[in-house]
């Protein structure tokens, strides 16, 4: 994405500065190898004590428990950031016209809240994180508010208001985003052997593992990959992301790298409506993103797998950038 640092951009290759620069080009056979009550705040830790990204992701499980979210981290450019996805059930899916400015707002105080809530409520989240990258989506998993917010906007900050909110990123230099400009298309009627989100997520995850740091989502129309190759079943473009960390270098091999794109695609082969993206995103133990991948839907939707060479490209990115 080419927004202000997104994780998704245009095209492959502009993404691929964005995220600090490729040590590698498009793979081929000779290529390199989401409101629950709000805890009480945490004491700010001693000096003495150890924040951690993966401690801060565990207390945002915490403190999101009982929602439909995913949150991961990951490098954007030179920034360190803490992704949260997180499905809205207070805004419609189905939302008209005349409640598109309702409904706009609902989600820019979503992302907004999830952001400060992190920054209040997790003190190691100060400590370690550069940004917050809210991602607030429907019922139907329809793309509504998706930023990139500096968590230095949020520290000090007391019982703030939405507009106290919008007033201290703007306060940083940062535009925020616009919300959903167009109203929602209507659902479709599933295709035969097709399957739910819910049911290709719980897939994906089931094979990924428990490990931390692991994050799959669904977000339908916010062009997560331009221009996108949208199918004339799928009014918005429909991407997904995904996320899993490795060990060492050995384990973003592109073999391996591949191996788990086959499977994450062969999960979302049946995704209704059908896929029209898949990205993914490769971390180390610290975070840094080691490789980016992108999987066009019209390869995952003809269920080939093995993926084909030519149909898969892959990125690995110079190891340069720290968190």
């Amino acid at each position: 994405m080419t927004l202000k640092h997104v994780v998704s951009i245009a095209a492959a290759a502009a993404l691929c500065m964005t995220l600090t620069g490729c040590s590698g080009q498009t793979a081929s056979p000779s290529s390199a190898p989401t409101p629950a009550p709000t805890p009480t705040p945490s004491a700010t830790p001693s000096p003495s004590f150890s924040c951690t990204a993966a401690l801060v992701l565990a207390q945002v499980h915490q403190l999101f428990a009982g929602q439909d979210f995913e949150a991961h981290y990951l490098t954007i450019g030179d920034k360190f950031t803490l992704s949260v996805w997180l499905v809205d059930p207070e805004i419609d899916p189905a939302t008209p016209l005349s409640g598109m400015a309702a409904a706009d707002r609902q989600a820019l105080e979503r992302g907004l809240s999830i952001s400060y809530q992190v920054v209040d409520q997790i003190p190691c989240a100060q400590r370690v994180f550069d940004q917050v990258n809210p991602m607030i989506v429907d019922g139907r998993f329809q793309h509504w508010y998706k930023d990139f917010l500096p968590v230095s906007a949020f520290v000090g900050l007391h019982e703030p208001t939405t507009d106290d909110l919008i007033a201290a990123v703007e306060a940083t230099g940062t535009a925020l985003e616009e919300p959903r400009a167009t109203v929602p298309q209507s659902a479709q009627t599933s295709a035969a052997s097709s399957c739910g989100w819910s049911e290709a997520r719980a897939a994906i995850h089931a094979y990924l593992g428990a490990e931390a740091n692991t994050a799959a989502y669904l977000i339908i129309g916010a062009r997560l990959v331009a221009p996108g190759n949208p199918t004339p079943n799928s009014p918005d473009d429909v991407g997904v992301e995904a996320q899993w960390p490795v060990r060492d270098t050995a384990e973003a091999a592109d073999p391996l790298v591949r191996e788990r794109l086959d499977h994450v695609a062969e999960a979302l082969a049946c995704l209704w409506p059908a896929i029209d993206s898949l990205e993914a995103f490769v971390v180390d133990p610290a975070g840094r993103t080691v490789v980016y991948a992108v999987v066009p839907g019209s390869v995952i939707r003809a269920r080939a797998i093995p993926l084909p060479p030519g149909g898969v490209r892959i990125y690995h990115l110079k190891p340069s950038a720290q968190p």
